[in-house]
């Protein structure tokens, strides 16, 4: 059928209109910055107070065994189809058009969603931080007030980073590593500082929750499910293929090193936060900051909240630079309007798809509430994840194994069905609003598609 047209690998080192300038330590960059965030500094805490007590560890732990599962899946796609737009342009080659374009919807879906939630996070800081009060028709959005409202300073954050983005992918990535590193010395400091306070009382009841229950539950996989977004980010590496040195090797690397050091920093902060606080009083929006409070830091506390106002900004870098190479790479295929793809300036770069990416996320950042979109955000990605577990079994089928300097997958099929089995468990803790929203989403991607992205298809014109 016409909308199952495939690309073929042979056929996907096109003209690379980019320039290759990452290597795989801008990668791991790329990885650390978009998913040490807003779910170290706020997530952590509301979902041990919450969800999963101390136990939140444990919760941690699974979702990074599901995210690794994955990592390795995206380190053999990466490696055989070094394509721009990552699980997009993996999904063109093994199942053809119209699977591709809802993978690629649903991964604009989760950058936008990400950024959206890190930019509010950033201005729920700098709120808290320095006690700002707002007129109410600019202090949250739609909602949150009797009247029209729209949330201004995430805004703010989100024109800045868009403006960063005009200046070119090298500027941005050296920012990105800059801020990296200090949040990571910074968050060095608080664990540290943790094991100077530690009392093992607070583990006495460590799994307060148990362990789950289904369709939005609390318990231990309920907390695997709401922390699964803490790694949400990783995929930002695999949608830089055309601007990476020697992507078959640098892909692969960036990605599984980010996962790593992501999942070990955030065990460690959990550890921390819950022996130094009872679980039962993190519920706060600022929670590493008043843990420190708690014992007496205030001093550090108040550093670190000034360090986080920073060093959050990251996310919305990778994110943004994610959202832009994605909308790049499903407009070079035609699927969307070919001016997203077009590339200007100095530094050659896709303005038109870097002017949409900020307007969007604009409007998303102002007038939704962050409340909204986290299970979503899961729940996308999660699906998406799957499709490519599917995938590298298909692709393995059809295009055989690895060939030598590949990543290679170990235990093809074993390992893609455990993968997907774990995502289904962690998929059923979501409310069922969430997967009336998916449904809706896929309804509205597919009628853009039968009206628009088939007609203009590259590969139909071809």
């Amino acid at each position: 059928m016409e909308i199952f047209r495939k690309k073929k690998i042979s056929n996907e080192n096109e003209k690379n209109e980019l320039v290759r300038r990452l290597n795989s330590m801008d990668l791991v960059f790329l990885g650390l910055g978009s998913m040490i965030g807003a779910g170290v500094f706020t997530f952590t805490g509301r979902a041990a107070a919450t969800v999963a007590g101390p136990a939140l560890m444990i919760s941690i732990a699974i979702a990074a065994v599901a995210v690794g599962l994955f990592a390795l899946i995206f380190a053999e796609f990466a490696s055989r189809i070094p394509a721009q737009g990552g699980p997009y342009a993996y999904l063109y080659v093994v199942f053809g058009e119209y699977p591709a374009w809802l993978a690629g919807i649903l991964l604009l879906v989760e950058f936008f969603t990400a950024l959206s939630i890190s930019a509010s996070g950033w201005g729920a800081y700098v709120k808290g931080l320095f006690n700002i009060h707002l007129p109410a028709i600019i202090n949250g959005p739609l909602g949150s007030s009797s009247h029209f409202s729209i949330d201004l300073i995430p805004i703010l954050i989100i024109f800045a980073i868009s403006i960063l983005g005009f200046l070119g992918t090298q500027t941005m990535m050296r920012f990105n590593r800059t801020l990296v590193v200090i949040k990571l010395a910074t968050l060095a400091v608080f664990v540290i500082a943790g094991l100077f306070y530690l009392n093992l009382d607070n583990w006495q009841n460590f799994a307060p929750f148990g362990w789950t229950t289904a369709f939005g539950g609390k318990g231990v996989l309920a907390g695997a499910s709401l922390m699964f977004m803490a790694f949400i980010g990783f995929e930002t590496i695999s949608v830089s293929a055309d601007e990476t040195k020697n992507p078959q090797r640098s892909l692969p690397a960036g990605i599984i090193g980010a996962v790593f050091v992501t999942a070990v920093i955030y065990i460690l902060i959990t550890a921390s936060l819950t022996g130094m606080v009872h679980y039962t009083k993190l519920d706060v929006s600022n929670v590493i900051s008043y843990a420190l409070q708690t014992v007496g830091l205030t001093w550090l506390g108040n550093v670190i909240s000034i360090v986080a106002i920073f060093t959050l900004i990251t996310v919305g870098i990778t994110m943004t630079y994610a959202i832009v190479q994605t909308l790049y790479s499903i407009s070079r295929d035609g699927l969307l309007p070919r001016k997203l793809s077009r590339l200007s300036g100095r530094y050659r770069i896709p303005k038109n798809a870097t002017l949409t990416a900020g307007i969007l996320a604009t409007l998303l950042t102002g007038l939704v509430p962050i409340t909204s979109l986290s299970s979503f955000l899961n729940l996308c990605t999660l699906i998406y994840l799957m499709m490519l577990a599917v995938g590298l079994i298909k692709l393995r089928h059809d295009y055989g194994e690895p060939t030598k300097g590949q990543f290679r997958v170990p235990f093809v099929p074993l390992l893609p069905i455990f993968s997907i089995l774990i995502s289904l468990s962690l998929a059923i803790n979501y409310d069922r609003s969430s997967w009336i929203a998916l449904g809706i989403l896929i309804l509205g991607a597919t009628i853009i598609y039968f009206t628009y992205g088939r007609y203009h298809s590259k590969l139909r014109k071809k």
